[in-house]
């Protein structure tokens, strides 16, 4: 049986071996770079024409393309007219709305939609107990009694 350490630096020898054989050369220096002719084109300007060969040195100073700088202006930003809020509607006074509550009147007929009062006005029922007057006003339903 083969111990893994023996089977681990058999790979790594194996590995260090493969990128030997596939190194590439080392770069050219700085030195043999410049040592290279300037690149030129062929006769028929269709492939250089030594090759190996370095790139043109940057002209000093380089020259530059004149191009006309255009500035527009900002557009012009304006505020948005103020727009007038609408009248509140008056306000219920507050002492109609702290009245004592009346006497309780006796409730005649009730149905789902709500009871009559003694006068056979209609009381129509919103939310569980609560039923509401032909003007508006709230009211309790106790029973066979109505409170306002």
């Amino acid at each position: 049986m083969v111990k893994p350490a023996a089977l681990t630096a058999a790979l790594l020898l194996g590995a260090l071996w493969c990128a030997s054989a596939w190194a590439q050369k080392p770069a050219a220096s700085a030195q043999d770079y410049a040592k290279l002719p300037v690149c030129t084109l062929s006769a028929d300007g269709k492939r250089l024409a030594v090759e190996p060969c370095r790139t043109a040195p940057a002209r000093v100073p380089m020259p530059r393309r004149a191009v006309t700088q255009i500035i527009q202006p900002m557009p012009k930003v304006t505020r948005a007219p103020q727009v007038g809020m609408p009248a509140m509607p008056p306000s219920i006074p507050i002492e109609t709305l702290m009245q004592p509550p009346g006497a309780p009147i006796p409730a005649t007929g009730c149905d789902v939609a709500g009871c009559f009062g003694p006068g056979g006005a209609r009381y129509n029922s919103s939310v569980g107990n609560t039923l509401i007057t032909p003007g508006g006003k709230l009211c309790n339903r106790t029973g066979s009694w109505i409170q306002c």
